[in-house]
């Protein structure tokens, strides 16, 4: 279930994303068709032909963030924490959010902004960006469908970029909707075959 719901989730705060950009989704678009046309179907043996793509799907899922909390963790031993000590046996409640939003890293983090993925050359992964992207979490409680979740995003927004614009057919709210993740409003937009 959790899988299905996140996966979900980030594809509906995509199409809302992408709506908002509409330069960036053509961008993507025609990255798409020079890799694969409109003759055959997108396959995961097309991504690294895709960086810019593969940049815009870490950004959208950057971006999105519909969860910025995670579990609560136990410190096992006392430590230290941005200069304040923690001591065993506190519990701990993680921010997803305050690196997605607030590290130095992704600078103007309320822009969606795929080229922050990618080094000068526009092909080559940022590597020191790619890092700080904790949308999965991190270590031994790291999301284990991460890796499920990143081939579908891969496959279903590229089949439906390949085939569609989509277009805002209101005003875009980008206001979450709390609840056990962070929603979108719902929304309408028309999918425009192309």
């Amino acid at each position: 279930m959790a899988g299905m719901e996140t996966t979900s989730t980030t594809l509906r705060w995509a199409l809302l994303i992408l709506m908002d950009n509409p330069d960036k989704q053509e961008k993507i678009r025609d990255e798409l068709l020079s890799v694969v046309g409109r003759s055959r179907r997108l396959t995961m043996a097309d991504k690294p032909k895709l960086p810019y793509f593969v940049a815009a799907i870490n950004e959208l899922q950057r971006v999105a963030n519909m969860l910025p909390f995670i579990f609560f963790h136990r410190c096992t031993e006392g430590t230290v924490i941005g200069g304040k000590f923690i001591p065993e046996d506190t519990l701990t409640f993680p921010q997803i959010f305050s690196v997605m939003k607030e590290d130095a890293v992704f600078e103007r983090p309320e822009e969606f902004l795929p080229e922050r993925f990618l080094a000068e050359d526009g092909k080559t992964v940022n590597r020191a960006t790619l890092e700080r992207m904790v949308a999965f979490g991190l270590g031994k409680r790291q999301c284990v469908g991460e890796g499920l979740a990143r081939l579908e995003m891969f496959l279903v927004l590229g089949s439906i970029l390949l085939h569609y614009r989509l277009e805002p057919t209101e005003p875009i709210d980008m206001t979450p909707q709390f609840g056990q993740v962070l929603n979108p409003k719902p929304f309408k937009c028309r999918v425009a075959p192309l």
